[in-house]
């Protein structure tokens, strides 16, 4: 298939707005986009939601580097060059259909992330350099993989204290009747329940949670095997691996980033639990709890 080069260049660079750039090209194409106009005319015109204008907005951005828009204001944008946009609309429908009914991903990989509490100098900038369009939150994955699970629900994390052991509890809770529950930890010396979670030890045992401790001892080394993941996994279908420790640190005071991913690789990351979970001892609970 022969492209002109300026076709064949704006569509690599733009084919990932492939879903909202076919109706718009489109739209400019039949001449319902002329003039200087602002985004939420573009999306009217194009048959976009409006609760997309972020992403129309991305893409006349990445457009206008490409030819296809010039910025007039902060906020209002141009199309050019007409007959470019006449060419790109066909193909950019048709990637997206592709996608949409044909093509199918290994692994669908969303980024998760906990955010510092308000006022945020973090948050801010990251309004500022790239807003949050495409970003999930921790505190709304999370309960869905577990709500998701059908045969087993699991959760790694090496730290947990009071803060982080009721939402322990609530997750383990959302899991649907009959999966197995397994939490993987820390447990004090002598395989005990840590401090952060004797307070709930109750709860667990009523939800039939199995706690586990990954400590293992080398008897060729100096130290134990022990694990630092943070891995929230339903079945091995869908996991949550990220930075976020259930503590107060994490839930109340840090920024923790992690992706959700649902496919192969959840598959792969769940082969990576059954061995902890096989190398794992139970934890006791220490007889003042009895």
């Amino acid at each position: 298939m022969h492209l002109r080069p300026e076709v064949r260049d704006a569509f690599v660079r733009l084919a990932q707005h492939s879903d909202v750039a076919g109706a718009v090209c489109t739209s400019v194409a039949a001449g319902l986009l002329r003039e200087t106009t602002d985004v939420r005319r573009i999306c009217t015109e194009s048959g976009i939601a409006l609760a997309r204008a972020g992403e129309v907005e991305k893409f006349l951005i990445e457009g206008a580097s490409a030819g296809l828009f010039q910025r007039a204001s902060q906020l209002t944008w141009r199309p050019v060059s007409r007959s470019l946009h006449a060419q790109l609309a066909p193909m950019f429908t048709g990637a997206c259909l592709y996608r949409a009914e044909v093509h199918a991903d290994r692994d669908k990989v969303q980024v998760v992330v906990t955010k510092p509490p308000a006022p945020s100098r973090f948050t801010t900038e990251l309004l500022a350099a790239a807003g949050e369009w495409g970003l999930v939150d921790t505190k709304e994955t999370l309960p869905s993989i577990a709500e998701s699970a059908q045969t087993r629900f699991c959760v790694m994390t090496p730290y947990v204290d009071e803060i982080g052991a009721p939402i322990l509890v609530n997750l383990f809770a959302r899991v649907p009747k009959g999966v197995r529950r397994v939490l993987i930890s820390r447990a004090d010396s002598g395989d005990l329940l840590p401090a952060g979670l004797r307070g709930v030890s109750g709860d667990l045992a009523a939800l039939e949670v199995t706690v586990l401790s990954f400590r293992v001892e080398r008897n060729d080394a100096t130290g134990n095997e022990t694990s630092h993941a943070k891995v929230v996994l339903a079945d091995n279908h869908t996991a949550y691996v990220g930075s976020l420790n259930m503590n107060r640190w994490s839930l109340e005071y840090s920024l923790e980033l992690g992706v959700c991913v649902t496919g192969s690789s959840a598959a792969l990351i769940g082969n990576v639990v059954d061995a902890a979970e096989s190398v794992s001892v139970p934890m006791r609970r220490p007889r003042s709890l009895d």
